[in-house]
């Protein structure tokens, strides 16, 4: 590869370094370029989301979460898709995406959460029970929201 600065050839280099995630330190192995002439160092778009993955994946190891891998495991075991998983653990759209692509570190509850799924199968029937019951109340709550007369300055807005 040439280098972005003076055009002269790029050698790829691995090195030990340290890397820093939300406050947190960790050493990984990076990948990236150094010119032979004038040692500039710069890193490939690839290179750099492997460099992310890496440094997520040893702040998983760090704190003993699942890595990527075995979320996809355990929710393939559980013959859930991933949004199903989402809407079961309360997550926004596409977090799971994210978990088992290893782009977004899961929370210890949720991680939590996953492996007491995978210990007990079972617990998807209360975890679907209470999504349904959630979805009651919020129907109950908008019904009686609907039936509260309008104030004053929300008839006038309203037109």
């Amino acid at each position: 590869m040439k280098c972005a600065i003076c055009g002269e050839n790029a050698n790829e280099i691995s090195e030990q370094r340290t890397a820093r995630y939300r406050g947190e330190t960790v050493e990984v192995v990076q990948k990236f370029f150094r010119c032979e002439s004038c040692k500039e160092e710069f890193v490939t778009p690839e290179q750099m989301r492997v460099h992310s993955r890496a440094v997520k994946n040893e702040i998983r190891k760090k704190y003993g979460l699942l890595p990527p891998e075995r979320i996809i495991e355990i929710r393939k075991k559980l013959e859930l898709t991933q949004s199903d998983l989402e809407e079961l653990l309360g997550t926004g759209p596409k977090v799971v995406v994210r978990w088992e692509s290893g782009k977004v570190i899961q929370s210890g509850g949720h991680d939590n959460m996953l492996r007491l799924l995978e210990r007990d199968p079972s617990i998807l029937k209360s975890l679907r029970q209470i999504r349904e019951l959630r979805s009651a109340e919020q129907k109950q709550y908008q019904k009686a929201e609907a039936r509260k007369p309008q104030s004053e300055a929300a008839y006038y807005a309203a037109g």
